[in-house]
C-alpha cells in the first residue's frame, strides 16, 4: 500500500510497534514463567534439573528450611575431629553423621555470643559433649541465632556405616563462588578418613571446580568436581596422583551405575580402568551426600601409560580443529599430548585415517589388525553392549597409543561415564534394543576374527564372573552403601534420574539394575555363543545407523523393540536398502539386514509398569515440548521485531510511488542492522538463561538454537539482498540520469 500522507501512517506505525510491545512482554512473561516449571507425574517424579527453585519465604516461616543451621556437631574419632553442620528439611533438622563418628564423643559447636542451645529442654555450651544420643532417634532443640529468630526442630542423627568420609575445605569456607561457574575455582584442604576413622589421605587442595554438562546445577545442587591436589597422593588404595574427580551420580537413581561399569570393565581386563571407591562428602563442613571417588582419565603416573603416545576422546562437541581429529565414523579429542604442535596432530591424524579406512572394510579384509589392539576393541564392544549408553562412541569413549612406534597400535581404553546407560535413560528403556551409534564397531562386527574374539571374551566372563555379578555383586553394594544412601536421599528429597525409578525402596532400584545388567550380559552371551543363527537388525535414519537388535533365524523382530523406536523417535514406516517398504512386525530375519526408519509425528512415550525391567516409561517428554515452545516463541519474536520496527522507521519518510522502491531497501536495510542489534540485547539479556536451559534440556535448546540461527541467517541475507540491491538502484540512477543529461544537451 502507498501512503501520500505521513501523519497517518505515523499514527499506524505508533500503534502497531505498540501492540507489539504488549506481544513481546506477553511472551517473555511466559517463558519466565514456564522455564521454573517441571513436569509432574501422580504416579512418580522425573528430576532432571534437581531441586526446584525455592519459593519466596513467608514473614515468619523458617529461615533456614532446606539449608545449613549456625550450629553444627564435632564428628570425631581418636585424633581426627570434623564439624559436621546441622540441615534444615520440611521442619526437621538432621545431622548427617560420617561412618567414623563415635557418637560418645559428640560436641557441641557454635558461637556462645550470638546463638543460644536447648537440647531435649536443657540449655547446653560450645563445647559440651552431646550424651547418650543414639543413631536414627529423635530429640528435641531449640535455637535462638543471631538474628533473633527463635526455632523449634526435632534433631534426628543419621550415620552412615561402610562408606570413607571425604572432607574439602575452601580458603573462602564457601562453595558460593565455585558454583557459580564451572570455570571459577578455589583452594583449600582435603581430607580422606575412613569408615574406622584412619586418615587415609590428606593434603593441600590446589584446587577445586566444577565439571560436566546437563548433570550440573550450580548453585544449591548436587554438583560433580574436580579436584587437584598440590601433591601427588594416594587416594583410597587407587594409586598416587594429584588429579581425582568426585562424581555426584545424581541422575541415576541408584548412584551404583559408573562404580558398576568401572568395576566391570576392570573385571574384564580393559587396560587402565578406573580405579573408584565411594565417599560421603562434606563441602566446608556441609553435608553434600553420596559420592564416587574416581581416578580421572589422564595420561600419568598410575594412569594411562601414553607418556610418548597420545590419549583420544570421542566428542562431537568438540571444534578446535589443532586438537580435533576427524573421520567419517566419529570425532575425536586429542586429550594429551598437552600441547599439539602440527606435527604431532598430522601424524595422529594420519594413523586414526588409516585405522578408520582399514576397519570400513573389515569385512573384505583383517588389514585393520595393523593398526588396533584387536583384545582391547573387543572389550570395549562387550561393555558397550552390555551397558548399552546413548553416548556410546559419540562421547566419553577413549582410546590411546603408547608411542608413535609401529609395535605401537590403538588401544580401546579407558572406559568412562555411564550415569545414564543401563536403562537409565527412555532410549534404551528396552533391554533387546541397543540403542546407541555403533561407530568403528559397525564394521568390525562383520568381521569373522573380531567376532571370535568377542565370543572368546564373553565365555570367559560366563566362566570366571557370571556368579560375582549374579549372587553377590549388588546384595554386598546395597549392604555397602544402604546407610548412605538414606542420608543421600533424605538431603536430596526427589529421586533423581532421567528414568526415576518406580521401586519405591533401595532395594527395589537396585535390582531392576540388577536385572537389566544380567539380562543384557546373558542376551549377548547367548548372540555369540548360544547353540541358534543369530542375525544382527540394524536401524538407519537417513542412512546412519543409530540402533540395533539381535534375532534368532527365521524369527520377525520383537515387537518390543519395535514399539521402543516408535516411543523414543515415532517411527511409523520401515524400508530397505533398496527401498522396499516393509510391514517389520511380520518381516522374517534370515540374515543380517539394515532397516530405514522413517520418523512420523511426535512420539509420546508410554508408561512402566510395577516389577517387570523389560517394559518402558515416561521420561519428561511434557517438559521438553514446554521448553520447544518457548523457544519457537522467541524465534518468533526475533523474526517480527526488526521488520515491524524497520516499518515504523521506514514511515517517517513520505512514500510515493517514485520512491517506492527506495523505501523498500530501506526497509530491508533497517531489518538487518535491528536483527543486529536485538540479536546482541537478547544473548546479553538472557544468554546465561538460554545456556543454564540448555544444560536442562539440551534437545529444546538445539531446537531452539536452529530456530533462531535460521532467522539471524535469513534475515542476514535479506540485509545483504538489500545493501546489493540498494547499490545497484543507485547506480542506475546515476547511469539514467547521465543519459538524461546528454540527451537534454
Amino acid at each position: 500500500m502507498i501512503f501520500d500522507k505521513r501523519k497517518p501512517n505515523k499514527i499506524i506505525n505508533i500503534a502497531v510497534l505498540a501492540a507489539l510491545c504488549a506481544v513481546a512482554f506477553y511472551c517473555i512473561g511466559y517463558i519466565r514463567e514456564n522455564m521454573g516449571e517441571p513436569q509432574k507425574s501422580d504416579e512418580y517424579h522425573v528430576s532432571i534439573r534437581g531441586e526446584e527453585p525455592a519459593e519466596e519465604k513467608d514473614e515468619g516461616s523458617d529461615p533456614y528450611e532446606g539449608d545449613f543451621l549456625p550450629v553444627s556437631v564435632m564428628a570425631e574419632c581418636g585424633g581426627f575431629a570434623k564439624e559436621v553442620s546441622l540441615y534444615v528439611s520440611e521442619g526437621v533438622c538432621y545431622a548427617f553423621l560420617p561412618a567414623y563418628a563415635d557418637l560418645a564423643r559428640a560436641s557441641w559447636v557454635f558461637d556462645n555470643q550470638t546463638c543460644e542451645v536447648k537440647f531435649n529442654g536443657e540449655k547446653v555450651a560450645a563445647g559440651g559433649m552431646l550424651q547418650s544420643i543414639e543413631n536414627g532417634a529423635d530429640y528435641a532443640i531449640d535455637i535462638k541465632d543471631g538474628m533473633q529468630n527463635e526455632l523449634h526442630y526435632q534433631l534426628v542423627f543419621m550415620q552412615s556405616a561402610e562408606l570413607p568420609s571425604v572432607f574439602i575445605d575452601t580458603q573462602s569456607g564457601s562453595m558460593d563462588y565455585v558454583d557459580v561457574d564451572k570455570g571459577n575455582e578455589e583452594s583449600g584442604q582435603f581430607y580422606c578418613i575412613t569408615a574406622e576413622g584412619e586418615i587415609d589421605s590428606q593434603g593441600v587442595m590446589e584446587r577445586i571446580r566444577g565439571r560436566g554438562n546437563t548433570s550440573w546445577e550450580g548453585p544449591g545442587g548436587k554438583n560433580q568436581y574436580n579436584v587437584r591436589l598440590a601433591e601427588s597422593t594416594d587416594v583410597l588404595h587407587m594409586g598416587s596422583s594429584q588429579n581425582w574427580i568426585v562424581q555426584a551420580n545424581k541422575l541415576d537413581a541408584s548412584m551404583m551405575r559408573n562404580k558398576l561399569a568401572y568395576d566391570f570393565a576392570k573385571d574384564i581386563g580393559i587396560p587402565y580402568a578406573v580405579d573408584c571407591e565411594f565417599a560421603d562428602l562434606y563441602l566446608n563442613n556441609r553435608y553434600m551426600g553420596t559420592y564416587l571417588v574416581c581416578e580421572k582419565v589422564e595420561v600419568a603416573e598410575n594412569r594411562v601409560g601414553a607418556q610418548d603416545g597420545y590419549l583420544l576422546e570421542a566428542n562431537f562437541r568438540a571444534i578446535d580443529s589443532e586438537t580435533v581429529v576427524s573421520t567419517s565414523r566419529g570425532t575425536f579429542a586429542i586429550n594429551y599430548p598437552e600441547e599439539v604442535t602440527q606435527e604431532t596432530h598430522d601424524y595422529i591424524a594420519d594413523y586414526v585415517g588409516k585405522v578408520a579406512e582399514s576397519i570400513t572394510s573389515a569385512r573384505q579384509s583383517e588389514r585393520y589388525l595393523d593398526y588396533i589392539d584387536l583384545s582391547s576393541f573387543a572389550t570395549l564392544f562387550i561393555v558397550d553392549e552390555v551397558g548399552n549408553d546413548p553416548d556410546n562412541n559419540a562421547l566419553s569413549t577413549f582410546y590411546y597409543k603408547e608411542d608413535r612406534t609401529d609395535d605401537s597400535k590403538l588401544t580401546a581404553a579407558p572406559v568412562w561415564d555411564f550415569d545414564i546407560a543401563l536403562g537409565n535413560d527412555e532410549r534404551c528403556a528396552e533391554v533387546l534394543n541397543s540403542y546407541y551409534g555403533e561407530g568403528w564397531f559397525e564394521y568390525l562386527y562383520k568381521s569373522e576374527t573380531f567376532r571370535g574374539e568377542v565370543a572368546r571374551q564373553l565365555q570367559e566372563i560366563m566362566d570366571t564372573l557370571y556368579d560375582k555379578y549374579e549372587n553377590h555383586y549388588f546384595k554386598e553394594m546395597v549392604e555397602y552403601m544402604e546407610a548412605s544412601y538414606r542420608m543421600n536421599e533424605v538431603r536430596w528429597k526427589e529421586k533423581q534420574g532421567y528414568i526415576a525409578s518406580y521401586y519405591p525402596d533401595f532395594q527395589g532400584t537396585v535390582q531392576y539394575l540388577d536385572d537389566y545388567f544380567m539380562a543384557r550380559l546373558k542376551n549377548l552371551h547367548y548372540v555369540f555363543n548360544g547353540p541358534d543363527r543369530i542375525h544382527k537388525v540394524e536401524f538407519l535414519d537417513r542412512g546412519r545407523q543409530y540402533a540395533h537388535t539381535y534375532v534368532k533365524d527365521g524369527d520377525v523382530i520383537p515387537v518390543r523393540v519395535l514399539e521402543n523406536l516408535q516411543r523414543v523417535d515415532g517411527v511409523e514406516s520401515y524400508s530397505l536398502d533398496n527401498e522396499q517398504v516393509i510391514d517389520p512386525y511380520s518381516y522374517v530375519v534370515y540374515s543380517d539386514v539394515r532397516i530405514n526408519c522413517r520418523q512420523g509425528g511426535n512420539s509420546q512415550p508410554g508408561f512402566r509398569t510395577e516389577g517387570d525391567v523389560e517394559d518402558a516409561w515416561q521420561a519428561g517428554g511434557q517438559d521438553i515440548d514446554k521448553g520447544e515452545l518457548a523457544m519457537q516463541w522467541i524465534s518468533f519474536i526475533m523474526l517480527m521485531v526488526p521488520g515491524l520496527v524497520s516499518v515504523w522507521l521506514s514511515g517517517n519518510n513520505k512514500v510515493t510511488k517514485d520512491a517506492a522502491f527506495g523505501i523498500l531497501v530501506q526497509y530491508l536495510l533497517n531489518s538487518f542492522l535491528i536483527l543486529l542489534i536485538s540479536y546482541g540485547i537478547f544473548y546479553v539479556t538472557y544468554g546465561s538463561a538460554v545456556l543454564s536451559f540448555s544444560d536442562i534440556y539440551s534437545e529444546s535448546y538445539d531446537y531452539s538454537i536452529y530456530n533462531i540461527n535460521v532467522a539471524f541467517k535469513y534475515l542476514m541475507l535479506a540485509g545483504g539482498l538489500s545493501v546489493a540491491v540498494g547499490i545497484i538502484e543507485r547506480i542506475m540512477k546515476t547511469l539514467l540520469c547521465r543519459k538524461r543529461t546528454k540527451s537534454e544537451d
